[in-house]
């Protein structure tokens, strides 16, 4: 895959002063978390228009690949240059989310725990996960400090913690060549999936419902698409016959959910279930394969960046690059908004709103950080300094005409 619009004779560069900014992580990122927040609020329309209903996967795994890659762009130069000081970057960085899930968490109990005393929604407590919290107090609240006690909506920081945790030694393993990186990465998956391998959690005797042993692959594939631009090369160059199967493929992948038609074209018994698995917990073969596609037809669309760089997404764009504090806003914005809709029924015009004023206050939230943060330049621009602090900086070279 490679992340230079056009194609191959496109070359990553680290910026020197002022260059230009490519849009396109930032807003498919900050589309992705548009998404996520509307799918945390269950069974309104607009949930029902998002990527998870076309295809296998969702926005989660669209996050999880565009993490990887801002991950193989930010620090993979750095790595090859200070081991050990990037290395303690990146794990800061893994402490710095590890934060933001301890406090979203109690604040989603603060928020909660009164409403279900009050309104008597011990239901939506209990199938939420928050009935711990009164139930065994003191174990939930060590749960909450090592990760094992995970709020419903709220369990997709945990798995950053160890994906980032993680990010020095596949940065090791890729050093050289992003094959040992990706193959490690790969029987770290199937180990995850055939052995059962998961992480436990408490007080509860569930597991994580994001198992980090089966999503690294994705995120190590994503790493790689990084850290292969970071070196002027394409992970997987353009190939129209590649093109047109990931086109037929997402279009079967949207086929097979419009229409329910859950069954694959192959006897079951001759289907292995490494194939037909499309589970979110372990991350199914299918899923992998349907982002990826997704991706690629992404990247290599002619005028892609251009329109991205439209001033219709500069919201967009400045969500996607504050994305851990627009994350958090949003969880706690969308459970807030789960408590309102199960006491007062909303119709279309009321979750329009809701939902519209959400999308609000985590636009202004993510500019607030990043204004605070010095970052809150214009979208398409971006200094070097900039690039020493955030995971988000692709910076494209014009491709030179070929001597004829």
């Amino acid at each position: 895959m490679d992340l230079k619009e056009g194609g191959a004779h496109a070359v990553v560069r680290v910026p020197s002063e002022r260059s230009r900014r490519d849009p396109r992580l930032d807003v498919l990122r900050g589309l992705a978390l548009i998404m996520i927040f509307i799918d945390h609020v269950p069974e309104n329309l607009y949930s029902f228009y998002t990527i998870r209903m076309i295809g296998f996967s969702d926005a989660a795994e669209a996050f999880v690949l565009i993490s990887g890659i801002s991950a193989g762009l930010a620090y993979s130069h750095r790595f090859a240059g200070a081991m050990m000081s990037t290395a303690r970057a990146i794990w800061r960085r893994a402490l710095t989310i590890y934060g933001a899930h301890v406090l979203s968490t109690v604040l989603a109990l603060a928020m909660t725990l009164p409403a279900v005393f009050a309104l008597d929604l011990f239901e939506f407590g209990a199938v939420n996960g928050v009935d711990w919290a009164w139930r065994q107090p003191f174990a939930t609240a060590i749960g909450i400090f090592t990760l094992s006690y995970q709020v419903s909506y709220f369990n997709i920081l945990p798995l950053y913690v160890v994906l980032f945790a993680a990010v020095p030694g596949l940065l090791w393993l890729g050093r050289k060549s992003v094959a040992p990186m990706l193959v490690v990465s790969a029987a770290i998956w199937l180990a995850g999936r055939w052995s059962g391998l998961k992480m436990p959690a408490h007080p509860g005797d569930w597991a994580w419902y994001f198992n980090p042993f089966c999503w690294i692959l994705l995120f190590a594939i994503g790493l790689a698409v990084g850290m292969t631009a970071r070196r002027g090369r394409a992970l997987v160059p353009f190939s129209p016959v590649l093109y047109a199967a990931a086109v037929a493929f997402v279009a079967y992948s949207a086929w097979w959910r419009l229409t329910g038609h859950y069954e694959f074209p192959w006897p079951a018994g001759l289907t292995p279930a490494v194939i037909a698995d499309t589970s979110k917990e372990t991350l199914g073969l299918p899923r992998i394969a349907h982002i990826l596609a997704l991706a690629y037809i992404v990247i290599y669309l002619p005028g892609f960046r251009r329109f991205f760089e439209t001033p219709v997404f500069h919201p967009v764009n400045i969500m996607g690059r504050a994305s851990l504090v627009t994350f958090v806003t949003g969880s706690l914005i969308a459970f807030a908004l789960q408590i309102f809709r199960t006491v007062y029924p909303t119709g279309l015009l009321e979750d329009t709103l809701l939902l519209a004023a959400g999308l609000v206050v985590q636009y202004c939230a993510a500019r607030y950080a990043l204004q605070r943060a010095g970052r809150l330049v214009s979208p398409d621009q971006a200094g070097e300094s900039e690039e020493r602090r955030a995971l988000e900086n692709l910076v494209i070279t014009p491709p030179r005409k070929a001597n004829r």
